[in-house]
């Protein structure tokens, strides 16, 4: 059965939400591919936080002061996160070989420094999902 991981990351202090988008995308994702090899992830999924440009008091927060979040239901620092992603392994073997791998101390210092170029790694949160249950529109 599938091993799945929600993940919450936001952007360093200073780094614009398309910088960010073009880094971890075209910059960070390769190398992290390359560099686990045979342990990467079955899929890894990027579901971004959709921003807009203010100015004035529209409830932003200080990590958003310009580019608030589309909010339908809550507050701006509810979304103060910049991207939602969703990473699944073949099966809990496959995440904890995956795991073990990316905290050997070379490799995780090479994801680190790297991470440290567009992550404020203080605000990174993630969990282990459950059931996945999919109810199709018609």
């Amino acid at each position: 059965m599938t091993y799945s991981l929600l993940v919450f990351l936001s952007r360093k202090p200073g780094t614009t939400p398309q910088e960010f988008r073009d880094y971890y995308t075209n910059s960070h994702m390769p190398m992290f591919r390359q560099l686990v090899g045979s342990h990467v992830p079955a899929r890894h999924i990027q579901r971004y936080v959709h921003r807009t440009t203010a100015s004035g008091d529209v409830g932003n927060t200080q990590r958003n002061p310009s580019t608030p979040a589309s909010v339908y239901v809550g507050t701006q620092a509810d979304f103060d996160y910049d991207v939602v992603v969703t990473i699944d392994f073949k099966d809990e073997a496959a995440f904890r070989a995956h795991y073990e791998f990316v905290q050997r101390p070379e490799i995780a210092a090479t994801i680190a420094a790297d991470e440290e170029r567009f992550l404020d790694r203080t605000q990174t949160r993630a969990a282990v999902l459950g059931e996945t249950i999919e109810v199709a529109g018609e």
